[in-house]
């Protein structure tokens, strides 16, 4: 007989969504700090940052999943930053 218990999302899916729920919380570390970290602090978030995007750039490659182009771009935008840091 089957469990009647209450049915989670396949593991890939919650993956992706903690993935996710770090990519919020780095953009919001980021956020907090623009409002008067200093400049290195700052830099050390938009990596932060860069590194949760990538990671869930990654697992969405690795589902066969599309990238969403505002993740691309703001991939692309934090690469660009970070090298003038």
């Amino acid at each position: 007989m089957l469990d009647a218990g209450p049915r989670s999302d396949p593991p890939d899916r919650q993956d992706l969504a903690v993935l996710l729920s770090e990519v919020s919380l780095a953009r919001d570390r980021l956020g907090i700090a623009r409002q008067g970290a200093r400049a290195a602090d700052q830099l050390q978030l938009r990596r932060d940052l860069l590194h949760a995007l990538e990671a869930y750039a990654s697992a969405l490659a690795g589902r066969g999943a599309p990238l969403p182009y505002r993740l691309r771009d703001e991939i692309e935008l934090y690469r660009g930053l970070g090298l003038r840091g």
